[in-house]
């Protein structure tokens, strides 16, 4: 992993770590499960994406393969849960979605255990099936996601041009449809730097470099869904409160 792909891991873990420890806080409060889901969710992505950057130094070089493999399952951890997350908020009442979660974690147990079997602990080889099973794992709750809040943002911004609505709620929902729609093209990307390591056995920098950008967007939109500044706020709801008036 060349070292602009390393900050952008350690940038994400420190980002995903606050996100995750805020929502977590927030959720004692509240006793609100969604919250408990993706603090939790968010707090394994951190911890993720920070072993798989101690992985990549000298340092821990006799660690590469443990470091990797458990970032590799705390990841895993983190998609079965915003798989729940996903069925709890958006479709509860709905039983076939709780098979989404269940072909989900399926997927990931098939995958990773396979994989490990035969020996590839991080997940790497991207000619074996187990790598691919592993990836439909990933690529269901994000596409899940992308799709719901993408859905209900359209519907919410129904009610909010009668009022039912407010304007950060049908704002946050499109700001979590783009983090999730991020995360499925990260996900794509995966495939280029996984085949690009399973041939010359080091991730290339064009492929860490897009990787990287593509997460920080996805960051960037997450922490504006959940944490929006004032500045933002006072945006959304006088842009929203401009066009009420100019329909009235």
């Amino acid at each position: 992993m060349e070292e602009s792909a390393t900050t952008g891991e350690l940038i994400a873990s420190l980002v995903y770590l606050i996100a995750g420890a805020r929502l977590a806080r927030l959720s004692c409060r509240t006793k609100q499960t969604p919250e408990r889901l993706l603090g939790v969710s968010f707090l394994l992505m951190g911890v993720g994406s920070l072993l798989y950057s101690l992985s990549t130094f000298s340092y821990f070089e006799a660690w590469w393969a443990p470091l990797n493999f458990s970032g590799r399952i705390s990841y895993v951890i983190a998609f079965i849960l915003v798989a729940i997350f996903t069925q709890r908020v958006f479709r509860s009442e709905e039983r076939w979605s709780r098979w989404i979660v269940y072909a989900t974690v399926v997927f990931f147990i098939t995958g990773v255990g396979g994989s490990a079997m035969s020996g590839d602990w991080e997940g790497f080889s991207i000619n074996s099936g187990w790598y691919w099973l592993e990836w439909v794992g990933y690529a269901v709750p994000v596409t899940w996601t992308c799709v719901e809040a993408a859905a209900e943002h359209v519907r919410a911004r129904r009610r909010l041009q009668v009022g039912l609505c407010e304007p950060l709620v049908s704002n946050r929902l499109l700001l979590w449809a783009c983090f999730a729609a991020l995360q499925v093209f990260a996900n794509l990307i995966t495939v280029g730097q996984y085949a690009a390591f399973e041939q010359d056995r080091v991730f290339t920098a064009g492929w860490d470099y897009l990787y990287s950008a593509v997460s920080i967007s996805s960051l960037i939109m997450m922490w504006i869904a959940f944490f929006p500044p004032a500045f933002y706020r006072r945006w959304i709801e006088g842009a929203d409160h401009t066009r009420a008036v100019g329909h009235g």
